[in-house]
């Protein structure tokens, strides 16, 4: 008999979950489908979905500009993350009064997305935001104080004399503080790198153009959330000081070292100061633990007609160094609201009120330099007497470093309010015009008071000084931009502009002293009895300008460019007003090609090349004008108050105009496996004419230099953008890296000859010295100074310095004439690194996300001056300074200040600063609720875990001059040219934070 065997189906199983997006959205609509059938469901408004499959079948999970997942069913929950395409290349990305999908760039243009602000770490501008995340983009905090400056360079250093830092435009108004917003309310920013993309700015965008696009409200999308940290900052303290007993022992033997005192071995410290047990740590004694937090609450949503965003923000830091700190409110509203079928008009606000509290950590040694004192003072000085007064040394001259934080109080506010509105009509398909209206409103008060509590308060009966500062920019804008697909294969896009922009500056200052009471502080500054200074200013510039580009596509393969704008500044001379900027730029798509195709292997393959003309209006006001200037005089020799005197400072010049930069970009974009992988290269050569530089004049002119255009600089260099993912499905990795080298060189100076830049002043009976030139050949940021070969010793002789001693320090003789004088100075140095680069890999597993995120810079040189006072008498190098017994050391036995030979600024001090910093990591969790909560992730962050640096200061990353210029709201010759010195840097520190990201 024959039976049939029994029919056995697979078993069937209820798979649920959750499909969310990288920000932890729940994604509505997403589409799950068993893969190769018809059965399947969409997500539901809370992403959830529900779908009765066979066990071990593959569901397949998409959504319209998302990855598609395939996810084996072998069990019964499944919750998925979609992330957005690989390469994006549908991507809307704004390239400067318009948009463009991505896969249209013919420019150079790198995008750095929201998510980049919010997965962690503290972040308070958009500058921050940029550090170590793009190719091309060099970003370094100069000074790590509370609201600390940042240095931003696109492509390398243009100019000399004027900014090199880029255009900020904020939701298309351009600003020189876009930077300072609330990071949480940026959506995206684009950085237009080459000439092709930055000429529409044309007199201004020869350093770049930072588009900041803010986030907007919308429709049907009612959510409130919030963004916000608490955490420490803890003091990275890379030096080991000598304690007190050393200390003293040192400053008598190197007392004895003076000529006349050999036999005096107590000069400083008398054998009685010699048993005290005071040993005062002073970094110790004027840091702490530091506070730094961030809060931001925004509502985002609309109806289809009336789309809003509100958002509040808090931000506060307060400094490791005590009595130091910064904060800023702010607040934000975006409206974009539809009239008609034709008409949209918008409207942006936005204002912060900053607050901190400041003290000078600049190179320069005035009474208020706190780094100076707290490096090098006296441990055997106690913090506070017994009486409760401050402690001071022997003598009783001066004050402590503590007093000096402490006790003077020094205030500074910013305010910024800028405000938009806009109109869009569409009267026709594809023809839009569009008018707005801006005003930007900025606003600085510093007031500084110097009570009778402190030394130099004390002799001058309180010393008080106020800066009240206004600026206000006012912009005019109106596009015409017409959209035009012919024949199916010929897309034709071109827009036409005008803007007009003035800008008002006024200034007040002035400084008293002689309060009868400090109850005023520099509230009252008529109580005092002596006005040391008064001062005001005012200025204005005018910028009009008219623009037009046109982008044409041919069957979606061939794409073409071209751009030109006129640009009319008052800041020109009278026969140079206006100039004229245009650019082109190629690209052609391959991957459309069918050779292309057949080939299987890119999924993206794009080249470009482009070529632009931009300029950099960014000098003084009255530039070119003969300018006059106030000198006092005196009748009685003390006081300069009987009378002043008005006299001609600068000779006119009216062909005074821009720099201009002269760029070639060429650039390929390649996409992998279905673009999970995608690569940008890019390479570049740009040319700087026109320099802004100070040229000598004829005696017979009446003036020793003037300002001209004379001069050219070069930039060649080669960038990496590389993305991958790596993984999908449950456990998700995905890598991103970029790679950026550029090449520097100064072509011409004309008539000049090398230009010198004079260094801080190391201590108060020490003048500076030179110790950065620029030089036709080399790199601006070269170090210049001596080549140090050691340590003269007993019974040597050296010819180029016949009157050194043993155990002083011994130069080498560069030129060869036998004596070793200023002739002997060289470059011994190089700031600018040789090339710098980011990684960071981004993990996902279940609600489990984990972002660890590297920064480096290798072949950058600084100036270690600070260790010019800390390796002479403060740090443990001192103890291995020369002597009779101790010779085998190449520190010499009384510093560097007293030789008669060379000078301090030598390579003994110029150190490799190269570094590789595990910047943020980031651990995540995202809490799966159920109801009222849409996203709620948590997360741990550390900040600059470890650093990788043979360096020995404070930071690899730190710039004085920089950080000079940034606070004297400038960017200096000293800025660009001066880079890479280190002195009285503010401390680094390591910095751990708990966030919480959640929408209802």
């Amino acid at each position: 008999m024959k039976t049939n065997a029994p029919i056995v189906n697979q078993s069937q199983i209820t798979v649920t979950g959750v499909v969310k997006d990288s920000n932890g959205e729940p994604v509505t609509g997403a589409a799950v489908v068993v893969k190769g059938t018809t059965n399947g469901t969409v997500t539901d408004l809370d992403g959830n979905y529900s779908i009765n499959v066979e066990e071990g079948a593959v569901l397949s999970y998409s959504f319209v500009g998302m990855k598609a997942q395939e996810i084996k069913a072998n069990k019964t929950v499944i919750n998925v993350v979609l992330q957005e395409e690989a390469i994006g290349l549908d991507e809307v990305v704004a390239i400067g009064y318009g948009y463009v999908k991505k896969k249209d760039l013919t420019g150079a243009v790198s995008s750095v997305s929201a998510d980049d602000m919010v997965m962690g770490g503290t972040v308070s501008n958009a500058a921050q935001a940029l550090q170590g995340k793009t190719a091309g983009v060099q970003v370094q905090q100069t000074s790590k104080a509370p609201g600390g400056s940042i240095s931003v360079r696109v492509r390398g250093s243009n100019s000399i004399s004027s900014t090199n830092e880029p255009l900020y435009v904020v939701d298309g108004f351009p600003s020189t503080e876009g930077l300072n917003i609330n990071p949480n309310d940026i959506e995206s920013m684009q950085i237009l790198k080459d000439a092709s993309a930055t000429a529409i700015y044309g007199a201004r965008g020869a350093n770049g153009v930072v588009l900041i696009t803010t986030k907007r409200g919308k429709s049907g999308e009612n959510k409130i959330s919030y963004n916000g940290y608490l955490g420490v900052q803890q003091i990275q303290n890379p030096f080991t000081f000598i304690n007190a007993k050393d200390y003293m022992n040192l400053e008598n033997a190197l007392y004895q070292e003076i000529e006349g005192q050999e036999g005096n071995p107590n000069g400083v410290y008398t054998p009685s100061q010699l048993q005290s047990n005071v040993d005062t740590d002073w970094i110790d004694v004027c840091t702490r633990l530091g506070l730094v937090q961030d809060h931001s609450i925004q509502f985002r949503g609309g109806t289809e007609k009336t789309k809003i965003l509100t958002s509040l923000g808090y931000y506060s830091q307060e400094g490791i160094l005590k009595n130091t700190d910064f904060s800023r409110f702010s607040g934000r509203v975006n409206v974009d609201q539809t009239i008609t079928d034709w008409i949209k008009a918008g409207a942006t606000m936005y204002a912060h009120r900053e607050q901190s509290k400041f003290q000078a950590y600049s190179g320069n040694l005035v009474n208020s330099n706190v780094l100076y004192s707290i490096m090098t003072y006296d441990p055997t000085v106690k913090p506070f007497n017994e009486d409760g007064t401050y402690g001071r040394p022997p003598g009783g001259r001066g004050d402590n470093p503590l007093a000096n934080l402490m006790e003077r109080q020094n205030d500074e506010t910013n305010d910024k309010f800028n405000g938009t509105a806009f109109v869009e009509v569409s009267p026709l398909e594809g023809l839009t015009g569009k008018a707005s209206v801006g005003v930007e409103i900025l606003h600085q008060f510093r007031g500084t008071y110097l009570p009778k509590s402190t030394y130099q308060g004390g002799i001058d009966n309180g010393v008080a000084t106020t800066y009240d500062f206004t600026g206000t920019r006012q912009v005019f804008e109106g596009t015409i931009n017409y959209m035009k697909t012919f024949n199916k294969v010929h897309d034709f896009n071109a827009m036409l502009g005008y803007t007009y922009e003035k800008y008002v500056a006024e200034s007040r200052s002035q400084s008293a002293k002689g309060f009868s009471t400090d109850l005023f502080t520099y509230n009252n500054m008529g109580a005092a009895a002596i006005k040391t200074s008064l001062g005001s200013s005012k200025t204005e510039n005018i910028l009009v300008s008219f623009f037009g580009r046109v982008n044409y596509t041919y069957n979606n393969k061939y794409l073409a460019t071209v751009t030109v704008r006129r640009d009319g500044s008052s800041r020109f001379g009278a026969n140079e007003h206006w100039g004229t900027f245009p650019s082109g730029s190629l690209a052609w798509r391959a991957s459309e090609e069918d050779f292309i195709k057949n080939l299987n292997l890119f999924s993206n393959l794009k080249v470009r090349a482009g070529f632009g003309v931009t300029g950099n209006e960014r000098i003084g006001d009255y530039a070119s004008y003969a300018l006059m200037s106030n000198t006092r005089y005196t009748f009685d020799g003390s006081t300069n108050s009987a009378g002043v005197h008005m006299n001609q400072s600068s000779a006119a010049n009216p062909n005074l105009k821009w720099e201009t930069t002269k760029q070639w970009n060429v650039g390929v974009d390649m996409g992998f496996l279905d673009n999970r992988i995608s690569v940008t290269l890019d390479g570049y050569w740009k040319k700087t004419d026109d320099l802004l530089l100070a040229v000598k004049l004829p005696m017979y002119t009446g003036f020793t230099s003037g300002q001209s255009n004379i001069g050219s600089i070069q930039n060649r260099g080669f960038e990496l953008d590389f993305t991958s993912h790596n993984l999908t499905g449950d456990f998700i990795w995905d890598t991103k890296f970029n790679f950026s080298l550029n090449r520097n060189k100064v072509l011409d100076l004309g008539d000049n000859g090398d230009i010198y830049i004079r260094s801080s002043k190391p201590m108060g009976s020490v003048s500076e010295e030179d110790f950065a030139i620029v030089r036709e050949g080399e790199r601006l940021g070269s170090i210049f100074g001596y080549k140090y070969i050691g340590v003269l010793q007993q019974g040597e002789t050296y010819a180029p310095q016949p009157n050194s001693k043993p155990g002083d320090p011994k130069f080498e003789d560069v030129n060869g004439d036998g004596i070793i004088n200023s002739d002997d100075r060289t470059i011994i140095g190089h700031a600018n690194p040789d090339f710098i680069f980011g990684l960071t890999n981004n993990f996902a597993w279940k609600n489990f996300d984990l972002s660890i995120f590297f920064q480096g810079s290798i072949g950058n040189d600084l100036l270690n001056m600070s260790n010019m006072n800390l390796e002479w008498k403060r740090t443990t190098d001192a103890l291995n300074r020369w002597t009779p017994e101790n010779t085998n050391t190449d520190i010499p036995r009384n510093g560097f200040y007293y030789s008669q030979y060379g000078g301090y600024v030598n390579d003994h001090f110029v150190e490799d600063a190269s570094f590789l910093r595990l910047k943020t990591l980031t651990l995540g969790y995202t809490i799966p609720f159920k109801k009222f909560v849409s996203s709620c992730r948590v997360y741990f962050s550390a900040e600059n875990l470890f650093t990788i640096t043979g360096y020995s200061g404070w930071d690899p990353e730190t710039d004085t001059k920089a950080y000079e210029s940034a606070k004297q709201g400038s960017s200096s010759q000293s800025a660009n040219a001066g880079a890479g010195l280190d002195f009285n840097s503010y401390p680094s520190m390591r910095t751990y934070t708990f966030g919480l990201n959640i929408t209802f």
